[in-house]
């Protein structure tokens, strides 16, 4: 019983729970569970799962990771963009079918896992939060054409055509979509591609025998003029036009051009569809890459899907992230403080404002290079306490950082000196994002 309890809670036993004896590999695979690389099973028909993520039940997403996503939600709705949050499934309630009878062994509960992926989106859709089920909609994949690729955790173009057709209807189905105009899209298959994988990579060291390969039918989608002339291939690769219906931010489960994902979405929604996903970016790479960026600030989507696989924990790198996709969301960075600036540096006298942990400094390099930011905050006593932005190598250099004034004194820092890594290109730019008055707050 005392195992059980644990296994409910999501945690993964010792790997000494390995699979059943009786349970022989069909490419002659063996220490798969114990692998520290990828710890992983083999299911049926060749389809693998992974342990630490494919058979969690448990993914972190706390009362705060809601209100911080509602809060992001509002923000972008105040300036007319309709935010569409979508977590991606784990395989295995995606694909319970191929599942192993080992997998209760790790405490697998197939009632339980989908539980915990509907409670997500009722918390967020409570709170106003504009959600797509992705589970259901893959759910209705062909039988032949399976969701996920069988020895990788990424979706094929199956799972990414189906998700995309949710996702339409339900931007079709929102405020605004009927003030848009319609473009017509065709999509037609290519022939077939592998995509690379590594998790198959990492798996094909521990099996004698060939794992399937991800295999999926390429799809090109190209608009149409009304006499059927095609006007060219979608701009997936960020290129703006004046207007942007549907912009959309993501993992490699969007970016990757061999599903069509962001094509599938522009067919069924009848809206082109501009993508800023980043393979490698993990949770908020692309999200962070495109809210800081001028492109956002200048150009502001209709609709903006944010697509990440659901066991990524939104609160794995505290509140600053999330704050500020908030702040660069919103329009409250408006106060410009004076500044001392060097070289290197620029100092801020924060002394005369009652700035407190509800607000947030912005930063503007002016697109710098720099991937690493700096914010040293000192007390009326001296104190001092560093605070720090370090921007993945993969994110764009947008020269924007956003700092929330938590994690301070309980009178708030007298001053504040920011530095980078990297040279400023021009002197910087140092706003306070707050929703008061720094007239009625001084």
């Amino acid at each position: 019983m005392k195992l059980l309890t644990m296994l409910t809670l999501g945690l993964m036993v010792a790997p000494g729970l390995a699979l059943a004896q009786d349970e022989a590999s069909n490419f002659g695979c063996y220490g798969l569970e114990q692998n520290k690389e990828l710890p992983a099973v083999e299911g049926k028909d060749g389809v693998f799962f992974r342990i630490n993520a494919d058979l969690r039940m448990a993914h972190p997403f706390s009362d705060q990771i809601v209100a911080d996503l509602a809060a992001l939600s509002e923000a972008l709705a105040e300036s007319g963009t309709t935010l569409i949050y979508v977590p991606i499934p784990t395989k295995s309630v995606t694909m319970p079918d191929y599942l192993p009878d080992a997998a209760s062994l790790y405490g697998f509960d197939l009632e339980i896992a989908t539980r915990v992926h509907d409670d997500i989106l009722e918390r967020l859709a409570a709170v106003g939060v504009v959600t797509v089920d992705a589970r259901s909609a893959m759910l209705d994949a062909p039988a032949d054409d399976l969701p996920f690729f069988k020895a990788d955790f990424h979706w094929s173009a199956s799972g990414a055509r189906e998700t995309a057709r949710a996702i339409a209807e339900t931007i079709r189905g929102l405020p605004g979509f009927d003030d848009l105009t319609p473009a017509a899209f065709e999509t037609m298959p290519q022939g077939t591609d592998i995509a690379f994988s590594g998790m198959r990579r990492i798996l094909q060291k521990h099996c004698t025998g060939t794992l399937p390969e991800a295999v999926s039918t390429i799809y090109q989608t190209e608009q149409i003029q009304s006499d059927g002339v095609a006007e060219g291939g979608l701009d997936l690769f960020g290129e703006a036009e004046a207007s942007i219906p549907i912009a959309m931010a993501g993992t490699s489960f969007s970016d990757s051009p061999i599903n069509n994902f962001p094509g599938f979405i522009a067919q069924y929604s009848e809206l082109e569809v501009v993508n800023y996903a980043l393979t490698g970016g993990n949770q908020y790479g692309a999200m962070l890459s495109y809210l800081t960026s001028t492109e956002f600030q200048e150009t502001r989507p209709k609709f903006l899907i944010w697509e990440n696989p659901i066991y990524n924990n939104l609160a794995q790198y505290g509140d600053q992230p999330m704050r500020e996709l908030i702040a660069a969301a919103g329009r409250t960075c408006t106060y410009q403080l004076p500044s001392v600036a060097t070289d290197t540096s620029v100092e801020v006298d924060l002394s005369a404002y009652d700035l407190g942990p509800d607000d947030t400094l912005l930063v503007d390099t002016n697109r710098s290079v720099g991937l690493e930011a700096d914010f040293v905050f000192r007390s009326a006593d001296g104190a001092t306490r560093t605070k720090s932005i370090v921007r993945g190598a993969r994110l764009a250099r947008t020269g924007r950082f956003y700092m929330p004034l938590t994690g301070l004194w309980q009178d708030g820092a007298q001053s504040v000196t920011f530095t980078m890594s990297e040279p400023f290109a021009s002197e910087p730019s140092i706003f306070a994002c707050t929703t008061h008055t720094l007239e009625e707050k001084s």
